[in-house]
């Protein structure tokens, strides 16, 4: 990856003092995450009927005609989760097995062999930490750029990983997770604090713009733009959102494509409702204290405050001092009648700027979530109460899960399926071409066994750490429930990653059993009179 290294996108070395800083999860609360409750998702999809599909509702949400029209794609997804609701519905609807569960996931980001550490070098003197996820090719793919939630860092982020192993293991993309700005690590890296949408917003155009610029090795790999944010950094992909009109070319979109996962929308009420709140912000303030630790050096009136009140404190201390974006400079347009100042809450509150957006932005939230309260934040977006007029932001609600954990109520499969084909359907030009596998079954042992009602299904088994291939486990099952099974060997060369180690990780073969369990297809099909069963998947052109 070093060649894609340069002055703004630099890779640190592993004896670098931004590597290692304070305020990570205690060690107690990661053995049990680690060793505990540990969980490896294997992508594996249950059994659709025809009517819920995954390929069916894929082909839909990429139909071409769909894509200029969000609210067309958003009824789409919509009318996929209320119509399959009993087979997408398939884990715990317990809010603290979801949660326990999402920051539970086997997952080692620090050494994959195919990502590394970056620092994105913004206006300001800004550092910005960031994971960089590559396929080990030099195709021009698209790039999805996720923000990390609140206090969440690339050394030690949890409720974040499965989108990660859904966006890039398991999708032709390439993507860029880059820390928020109430991680410790920007708080030990900067010699300014700030938060919020209006920043990180700020922030986003300028990585898009670096990642697009023909200066910067990295734009060598990149067919287009996707932001990507999630709670807290859901709000600085919103403002993004509204800022991408003003800063794209006449010729191209400079980020074709938005998602915001349980996003913050309303940042002043949903501060105060944190901190607010009771015992539970009692409970926050104390997490609060471990995760931010080493403000109060950068802030000095942070050095006191009242028991339970640190970060009612912090919330007020930084909209009391703020001096206006830390990354600001005059080259990032802002809506007309917009100004870059010191009233933090003021520009932090932008949706009386957010009229006429040119790309789709679709937010994905939960019902059910005390973190940020879908009352206060996107229910007043979908039942009309912040008056905004685009007809390119949906939202779309779910009933089960808790705050950020879809993939625990709700099949894994299918959501990726869903993010994948949202990403694909805004990346005109980026095209994947398919690969095919043909076993003729028309020998003796047979023959006889074939009928209309024959249908097949597989199961993944994990490769050894030499192996060049997948093995696939295949059972076919005629309209007669006979069963026959079979064994089918598939070179990874022929997938859409570049294997450069003599050795398999145990990384590279959780990911391999993924990337499968979501890509491969079969099905049983007649050549010259002869059953063949066919295996296929696409990958990148």
């Amino acid at each position: 990856m070093e060649q894609f290294a340069s002055s703004r996108f630099s890779i640190p070395s592993e004896t670098s003092p931004l590597i290692d800083n304070p305020g990570r999860y205690p060690q107690p609360l990661n053995f049990l995450f680690q060793n505990v409750f540990a969980w490896t998702p294997t992508g594996e999809a249950p059994e659709f009927s025809d009517a819920c599909s995954r390929e069916k509702w894929q082909e839909h949400m990429m139909d071409p005609r769909l894509a200029n029209s969000l609210q067309l794609q958003g009824a789409l997804v919509e009318k996929y989760f209320k119509d399959c609701r009993k087979e997408l519905e398939t884990g715990s609807q317990n809010t603290l097995i979801n949660a326990l569960q999402i920051m539970s996931l086997s997952y080692e980001p620090q050494t994959h062999p195919f990502l590394r550490r970056v620092i994105i070098n913004l206006p300001g003197n800004i550092k910005l930490k960031g994971l960089l996820a590559l396929k080990g090719d030099l195709k021009r793919r698209p790039m999805v750029v996720v923000r990390l939630g609140i206090f969440s860092n690339v050394e030690d982020f949890r409720p974040e990983r499965g989108w990660l192993m859904m966006l890039f293991e398991q999708s032709p993309f390439n993507v860029l997770v880059v820390e928020n700005m109430t991680s410790n690590d920007f708080i030990t890296n900067n010699t300014q604090f700030s938060f919020g949408g209006y920043d990180e917003g700020i922030q986003n155009i300028h990585i898009a713009k670096l990642l697009t610029s023909p200066d910067e090795p990295l734009s060598k790999l990149v067919q287009s733009v996707h932001m990507f944010g999630i709670s807290l950094g859901g709000h600085g992909v919103l403002f993004s959102s509204l800022l991408n009109k003003f800063n794209s070319s006449a010729k191209d979109n400079l980020i074709n494509s938005f998602t915001a996962l349980c996003p913050v929308v309303n940042l002043e009420p949903t501060m105060r409702n944190i901190t607010e709140n009771g015992w539970r912000s009692a409970l926050v303030d104390v997490w609060s204290q471990q995760r931010l630790s080493g403000l109060d050096e950068k802030v000095p009136s942070l050095k006191q405050y009242e028991m339970f009140h640190f970060m009612s404190k912090t919330v007020s201390e930084i909209a009391r001092t703020y001096k206006g974006g830390l990354s600001y400079v005059s080259t990032i347009k802002l809506p007309p009648g917009m100004k870059d100042r010191g009233d933090f809450w003021a520009l932090n509150d932008f949706w009386s700027y957010y009229q006429d957006v040119k790309q789709p932005v679709v937010i994905y939230a939960t019902q059910q979530d005390s973190v940020v309260p879908f009352n206060l934040n996107s229910e007043k977006i979908r039942d009309g109460a912040m008056k905004i007029t685009s007809k390119n932001l949906h939202v779309i609600d779910f009933p089960q899960g808790f705050h950020c954990t879809l993939p625990i109520p709700y099949d894994w499969s299918a959501l990726t399926t869903m993010f994948q084909s949202y990403i694909l359907s805004h990346s005109p030009g980026f095209q994947l071409e398919e690969k095919t596998f043909e076993v003729d079954l028309s020998d003796e042992e047979w023959k006889g066994f074939f009928d209309q009602g024959t249908h097949v299904k597989f199961k993944v088994q994990e490769p050894s750490t030499k192996d060049k291939f997948v093995t696939i486990a295949f059972t076919v099952k005629n309209s007669k429930n006979a069963e026959k099974s079979m064994r089918l060997s598939l070179p990874l060369s022929g997938f859409d990653f570049q294997f450069r180690n003599a050795e398999l990780s145990q990384s590279e073969k959780d990911m391999i059993v993924r990337w499968v369990n979501q890509n491969l297809k079969t099905r049983m099909t007649v050549k010259a009179g002869k059953p063949v069963l066919v295996a296929s998947w696409k990958i990148a052109q």
